[in-house]
This record gives C-alpha cells, structure tokens and sequence, in this order.
C-alpha cells in the first residue's frame, strides 16, 4: 500500500492521492481526522477509500512515532508498500513508518536535522555552504549581541514553516520587541528561537526530486514577499531562469546536503537569497514546496510531480521531466484590513480571466482573515499558467487586483 500521511489542507487537497488511484496503485490515507479532506480538491475520493478500509484514523500524526499497529495495516494489504507525506509537521512521523516497513524516504536523522534548522546550519556551515550568520537565542540579549555585529537581524522559530513567528529587527528597541512577540505567543511545534543576520536578494527555491541517490533540479522558483517585519509569500513562479554560476552553486549545494545526510528518495524544497556575492541558504525542506507550487510544476513540467512523489516512494524509476515551454504563477489574496469574511470571491469570474487555471477559496463566510504576515488569514489563491513566466506573473497579479473583499460589517 502507497500511504500518504496526512494531505494538503488547501490548495492540493486529495490530488496526489488521485492520481495514484487512476494509476491503479493501492492507497491508503492515515490521518487524525480524515473529513477534514471532504470538502477540498477530489476529496469526493474519501469516501472510496473508506469503503475499501484505506482510511486509517491516527492518534497522533505530529507524532514522532507512528501508531503501533499501523504498520501491520499497511503490510497486510499484500501490495507494495511506501510512504508520501506532504506537510512539514507530519514529516517525523512518515520518516518513522518508513523506516519500519523499509520503503525509500529520508531518513529519520535527515528529517531531523533539516526542520531543526540551528542542526541545519551546522551542516551547511560543514559543507563549506554559504548561509547567514545566526546565534541560538534564549533571552533578548543574545539577538542583541549578533545585531551588535551584525545590523538588523531576523528572529525566527527554529521549527518554522510557512512564514510563521519570524520577524525582521531593524533597531535594538525592535529586537526587543519582537522577542517579547514571539516568548508570548505559542509557536509552531514548540520549537525554540533563534536570530540570524537579515540577507537582502530576491528569494528563490530550488525544487528537487532525490530518485536512486540522483538530485535531479525539476527548476527555480522565485518569490515576491509582503511587507516587513514579516516575511509573507504573497506570490511566486515556476519555472524562472537563474545565472549559471549562481544555478550551479545552488545545484551543488543542494547535492552535497543530499549526500552528508544520507537522502537517495523524496523531494527537497531548498531556498536561497540571491546576493551579489553569491547564492545564499536560506534553509532545505525534506518535502515537496507547500501551497501551490505543486500544482504549478504539473503545469510546467513533463511529467507530473504526483508521478514523481509516488513513483519514487514506492522505489520504482522515474523518467527525468523537462519543461514543457510553460509557465505558472499563483498570487495569494490577502484583506487589506483585518475582519471577518462576509462573502466568497466569485470563483467563476474570476477563472474567466485570462490565463486563470485555476482559483482556491482558503475561507469561508464567517472566517476571520487578516493582511498578510503568515500564510494564514487569506482570502483565496489564484494561479496562472502561459507562455512567459512575465505573462503568468501579471495575469495572476491582474486577475488578483480585481477580486473585491467583502468583510462583514
């Protein structure tokens, strides 16, 4: 059985899953509350694995273990066996059961390392590979001595993921500031604190498939972020050209992490500041890019990113994808003030705009949204696909600029 731990909330929804069951391959969904899936992208497919006992209802999948008779589950449907996992919280738990039922995916350690990301800067800083300076932080004096150093500085979440509890300090008064913001609050997973020097450059991420032990580059992707102190993605495009010298460094840094931590099958979303000396890493992702990106390469690509993610869990050969001539950009609509949704965008309309493929409503009427300072808060996505990664961008920025907002009253 191909099991996916957990799927997209958003966005993707239930369309990994759906490819591999057109395929014929045997899946299965673990997940704390499956119906969560329902109402999203092919979340109609639920309802059939339920009646084929491929919906396994977990305790815990932020866990680092997975339940102690899952595994039995999954051996006893007689089929090839693998492990897909989407999201960055459940990736502890996928590594787990991979590694007991024996089927390609990164290791446990990699895992690990990777969304730990002071771990990670250890190995970065082994391999020679150009990132920012960065202290542990436990009080706001230790962010202060590297802003002495250093200038503006970032504080972030070591276990962060999608822009959340990260926030730019410009000033000392702003260090201090923003440190109380983030002890006060509950972050994600709990994860502790720490500052690095603020990099300025456009940011790109590298998308990588690992089949065999061979890196393959499926592409670049740029982003354009909100306004400071946060670090909000409000759009980005895939594919986009990069310098050979800055691409090739990028490649080989990527590689190089691949090989010192063991990791021959899965997906690496790895992200990097341009600078004028050089590229400059952000941070690597053991899991394929979040909201649409996913979506985006299918677009772009020859073959499917599902093809790839499911095919390589499973440990067969895939064929090395090109780019189609295509390209695609997804723009995330924000409120321009906080409030409560009083309506849905006009899903239709906006899909009438020129080059739209498609559109994703992230809340309902009644939900709270909010500007951008997180992924959270959004109204809807929208995402574009056509010839020049120029024309993708303004058609989905055009298409976005048009969308009215309505907040109750």
């Amino acid at each position: 059985m191909l099991v996916f731990v957990e799927a997209g909330i958003a966005g993707t929804g239930l369309s990994a899953l759906a490819w591999a069951d057109r395929e014929g391959i045997d899946i299965g969904l673990v997940s704390v509350d499956p119906g969560r899936y329902a109402d999203g992208p092919d979340g109609d497919l639920l309802g059939r694995l339920a009646a084929r006992d491929r919906v396994y209802r977990s305790a815990d999948t932020d866990a680092d273990q997975p339940d102690p008779d899952l595994t039995e589950w999954v051996r006893a449907a007689g089929t090839p066996n693998g492990v897909v996992c989407i999201g960055d919280r459940h990736l502890p738990y996928a590594a787990a059961l991979a590694e007991r039922l024996g089927t390609p995916f990164h290791p446990v350690a990699a895992v690990a390392t990777l969304r730990d990301k002071r771990a990670a800067r250890q190995v970065y800083a082994e391999l020679g590979i150009r990132s920012p300076r960065w202290t542990p932080v436990a009080t706001a004096d230790d962010a202060l001595r590297l802003f002495a150093q250093a200038g503006p500085v970032v504080l972030k979440n070591v276990k962060g993921s999608g822009s959340m509890d990260v926030l730019l300090c410009r000033t000392a008064d702003e260090v201090r500031e923003h440190f109380g913001t983030l002890t006060d609050r509950h972050r994600y997973l709990g994860g502790d604190l720490m500052a690095e020097e603020f990099v300025t450059g456009p940011l790109y991420s590298m998308e990588t498939v690992v089949s065999g032990g061979t890196c393959v580059c499926l592409g670049t992707t740029d982003r354009q972020l909100g306004p400071r102190p946060h670090f909000c993605e409000l759009s980005y495009t895939f594919p986009v050209p990069l310098p050979g010298a800055a691409f090739d460094e990028m490649t080989a840094g990527v590689r190089a992490i691949a090989r010192h931590l063991g990791i021959t099958a899965g997906f690496l979303h790895s992200e990097f500041i341009l600078t004028a000396e050089g590229p400059v890493l952000v941070e690597v992702n053991a899991r394929i890019g979040g909201g649409l990106l996913a979506l985006m390469m299918n677009d772009c690509l020859t073959v499917s990113c599902w093809e790839l993610l499911c095919r390589t869990a499973l440990g067969e050969p895939v064929a090395p994808p090109e780019h189609n001539g295509r390209y695609a950009s997804a723009i995330t609509v924000y409120p321009p003030v906080a409030g409560i949704l009083a309506a849905q965008p006009d899903r239709a309309a906006v899909e009438s705009a020129p080059f739209v493929s498609d559109v994703i409503l992230n809340a309902a009427p009644g939900d709270p949204v909010r500007p951008p300072t997180d992924y959270r808060g959004s109204v809807c996505q929208v995402r574009t696909c056509a010839d020049t990664p120029g024309m993708a961008y303004n058609a989905a920025l055009a298409a976005a600029r048009d969308i009215p907002i309505a907040l109750a009253s």
